[in-house]
């Protein structure tokens, strides 16, 4: 069966695939600890769920406008508005079914063929992907030491067919985190060259020390900044994201948005309306929980010979380097990962996925249980690999 070339161009998300492979074999009975998944493990907030419920009493089940719901836009802008000093209003705001679509709304507004995007290593999956159906070219700028990302490199990599700069900050699969005096120079060299910023920042209130920077606080004229309610009041399968940009680029989106899902579920938008407006305890008891478990998961790491790591400083993940780890029979992170699946049926995603070879991502959003349990597994699987090299064959 033939598709358009621009399928052939692209790769299924290897987080998802891990998450499938891992159901598999649950479905088949085996006991797998998985590690892989990218979302809270926590329920909804109450109080958000309670919004969801009054709106369906209310029969608030009808379309919305393609932008999102005004209450909702311009509780967002607030948002940015008291945190980051700036001057958003509802029109800058163009909300959507998670931040993957506000990413994707950007990719088709503002790149064409022969346009270069850079993403610097390690990178979210979607990111590369979404650039190449667009039929864009996705640059991949090679990190420094513990992935430390300075304008300097970056400035290594512009060439006169650049147009934008893909920054996340928390990382995912990482975990580092763009101080300020950092992110203040990147901006100033993308505005020198006119670039524009993409800002992922859906692990903004994950963060273990310090407090997270915003790269709208030094421009707002060429900078996107993109989240999502998803990760910070565990709402993942709500799916409500948004983009925060210049009010053309907001409506050009708008009717790209248009054309595709119209806009997110209109229970969605009022119970993320509930999230950004009412309670929020509930993300520094879900930090605290994740402070804990990464206390956990980076003492256990350091006992397992082989595994090299910087100490995350935001999200819910580890990133090891476990090239120490392989073998004659394994010498890649998705042989690792596929290793550590049927063999100690511990599931976590191949570093390749991000495009770091040799690292394997380990999500610590699940329960100390899991995680104590995971980690023994992992363990023992290492142990087996270094006892037995040609244990593959």
């Amino acid at each position: 069966m033939k598709f358009a070339q621009r399928v052939t161009q692209i790769t299924p998300s290897a987080t998802l695939a891990v998450k499938r492979a891992a159901d598999e074999l649950k479905r088949r009975g085996i006991s797998v600890i998985d590690l892989g998944p990218g979302e809270p493990d926590f329920p909804t907030p109450e109080h958000i769920k309670r919004a969801a419920e009054e709106a369906l009493a209310q029969n608030f089940t009808r379309y919305t406008a393609e932008t999102g719901i005004w209450e909702l836009r311009d509780a967002i802008a607030q948002k940015y508005n008291r945190a980051y000093g700036t001057r958003y209003a509802a029109e800058n705001v163009l909300v959507t079914s998670g931040a993957k679509q506000a990413l994707y709304n950007i990719a088709v507004a503002l790149f064409e063929p022969g346009d270069e995007v850079l993403i610097p290593v390690p990178y979210w999956v979607s990111f590369p992907e979404q650039i190449k159906l667009v039929g864009a070219k996705p640059v991949l700028i090679q990190p420094e030491r513990d992935f430390h990302l300075s304008a300097d490199l970056i400035q290594e990599y512009i060439t006169q067919h650049t147009k934008a700069l893909i920054l996340n900050s928390p990382n995912n699969p990482a975990g580092t985190v763009l101080g300020r005096t950092q992110l203040h120079k990147i901006i100033e060299l993308a505005q020198r060259h006119r670039l524009w910023v993409i800002y992922d920042e859906c692990y903004e209130k994950f963060l273990y020390d310090g407090e997270h920077v915003s790269a709208v606080e030094f421009d707002t004229e060429r900078t996107i900044a993109v989240s999502s309610a998803s990760k910070t009041y565990a709402m993942t399968g709500w799916r409500v994201g948004w983009s925060v940009a210049p009010t053309e680029l907001t409506q050009a989106m708008a009717a790209i948005q248009s054309h595709t899902t119209s806009h997110p579920s209109s229970i969605s938008q009022k119970a993320a309306l509930a999230a950004l407006t009412g309670d929020q305890s509930c993300i520094a008891q879900m930090l605290a929980e994740y402070r804990r478990r990464r206390e956990f998961v980076l003492h256990e790491l350091r006992t397992i010979e082989g595994m090299e790591f910087t100490v995350p400083q935001g999200a819910f993940f580890v990133f090891p380097n476990v090239e120490r780890c392989f073998n004659g029979q394994i010498t890649n992170s998705a042989e690792f990962a596929r290793y550590l699946l049927e063999s100690v049926h511990v599931a976590v995603v191949p570093g390749a996925a991000f495009g770091a070879e040799g690292f394997i991502r380990i999500s610590y959003a699940t329960s100390l249980e899991q995680l104590r349990e995971g980690l023994k597994r992992l363990r023992e699987g290492i142990a087996q690999l270094r006892s037995d090299p040609a244990v593959q064959d």
